[in-house]
């Protein structure tokens, strides 16, 4: 898998294991062209992001190689506008934790390469389900907005440990879903977040507001 961006690469990455499979990850052209021929033995490459320089560069060349293989992850997606909209945002859109999970998924069955079958990530009384953008929640379950989703991952994904406000938005695309992110409103975001998912300690996981600036998902005792 290639990409330079942390958010694609990670949520990529992330996909990739929940299939089952320990992918190699290069952050650059340069990283991949320094395989040589094995390259060209690749059995499937994702673009988690390729920055325009690396397309009108050196990636055509050694792309080619691998032919039908390469596979893009972050092509423009399809389908209607957000239905929430930032103040003064354009309505770019990205894809989401469960736009990559669908389009790996669909990829490695595709093309009839071994992976895991697909099921929920689960951490206690949470259980996420990528395929269908929702989480089932001590038995009831929820679909949830792509922000509310990758958020909700954010922090499960590090449990326990502090996640700041500039690292939480390196890792989203705020225009799908989120009313409140930039500035100081990134605080009403996560406040949603723990609100829709009932991270306040009932079943077992605590969206904590440790620093000015910074939040972790504590493990507590469910009452």
């Amino acid at each position: 898998m290639l990409g330079r961006a942390l958010r694609e690469r990670e949520y990529a990455r992330r996909v990739l294991r929940t299939l089952g499979i320990a992918p190699w990850v290069f952050t650059s052209v340069d990283e991949l062209a320094a395989l040589g021929d094995d390259v060209g033995r690749m059995q499937v490459l994702f673009l988690a992001d390729v920055p325009e320089i690396e397309r009108e560069g050196a990636l055509p060349g050694v792309l080619s190689s691998v032919g039908t293989r390469v596979v893009p992850l972050t092509h423009a997606m399809p389908g209607p506008a957000p239905t929430r909209q930032l103040r003064g945002r354009p309505p770019a859109v990205a894809p989401s934790f469960d736009d990559f999970y669908r389009t790996i998924l669909a990829a490695l069955k595709a093309r009839g390469l071994p992976c895991a079958a697909p099921k929920p990530l689960v951490w206690g009384a949470y259980s996420f389900h990528p395929v269908d953008r929702s989480v089932v929640i001590a038995d009831q379950t929820q679909r949830l907005d792509p922000v509310t989703f990758d958020l909700a991952l954010e922090f499960f994904f590090h449990a326990g440990r502090v996640r700041t406000i500039p690292q939480l938005r390196q890792m989203l695309n705020p225009v799908r879903g989120a009313t409140r992110f930039w500035g100081n409103e990134i605080i009403g975001t996560l406040t949603d977040v723990a609100d829709a998912l009932a991270l306040h300690g009932a079943h077992g996981w605590r969206l904590v507001h440790c620093e000015p600036e910074a939040f972790r998902l504590d493990r507590v005792p469910a009452p």
